[in-house]
């Protein structure tokens, strides 16, 4: 007897607030579709401890450490990477998931998302992008890059490999990201900028000139008003 399609089996590597979002990410993107895109098998925590675990009515099925055994269940194992921080992105690509042979890794773009189907020619694997993100025309993407709620991303823009991009940022046209940054919530940055490789974009921040390597900019003005409610 023919078992009915489920979907592509996957697992969300972590277990935090936004790894509960992704879960719903995946629950309307299999809303939307007339048969099943993905059949959630659970998550995955750093932590031994963890497994077992219910949250929300999904449970943790193994541990970073474990992952490598669990996975060859699977003939093929779809893999979502839902941790914000750029470094444990590629930390968990490079020490964990390499190691397996069966792995895929797809984008995950929520219907309500505003993207133009040509863009997917230059998407890297494993990015997620959420509810409300607007991405407009000749934008490039590399690995395991996230697009949080309701951020904008601008033409001829280039994201590096690991990026994060959080809720309500907005990145204008002609914009380089480099690999390992992160952009705050709610900041803004300017056209034709480049923001330098492992660099952190504080919230709120307004960019209006290119990013150093290994920097970290916050919003100024936000900083002095806090030194002065303290006096």
């Amino acid at each position: 007897m023919t078992k009915s399609w489920r979907g592509l089996p996957i697992v969300i590597l972590g277990i935090g607030g936004f790894a509960k979002e992704v879960r719903w990410l995946i629950h309307d993107i299999n809303l939307a579709s007339n048969t099943p895109v993905f059949d959630l098998i659970g998550y995955i925590s750093h932590s031994d401890e963890d497994i077992g675990i219910d949250i929300e009515g999904v449970k943790v099925v193994a541990s970073n450490n474990n992952f490598k055994g669990f996975s060859e269940q699977f003939g093929v194992l779809g893999v979502t990477i839902a941790l914000g921080n750029p470094k444990w992105k590629e930390a968990i690509e490079t020490e964990i998931l390499e190691g397996c042979a069966n792995l895929v890794y797809p984008n995950l773009i929520h219907p309500k998302a505003n993207i133009l189907a040509s863009n997917l020619n230059d998407f890297g694997v494993g990015s997620i992008i959420c509810a409300g993100v607007s991405i407009t025309t000749n934008v490039k993407f590399g690995r395991f890059v996230i697009a949080n709620i309701n951020c904008t991303i601008g033409h001829d823009t280039v994201i590096g490999d690991y990026c994060t991009i959080n809720p309500l940022a907005a990145v204008s046209g002609n914009i380089n990201i480099e690999k390992l940054s992160l952009i705050g919530a709610g900041a803004s940055i300017i056209e034709k900028t480049t923001i330098s490789e492992n660099s952190i974009v504080g919230l709120g921040a307004i960019i209006v000139k290119d990013i150093e390597k290994n920097s970290v900019m916050i919003c100024k003005a936000a900083h002095k008003l806090e030194k002065k409610l303290e006096n």
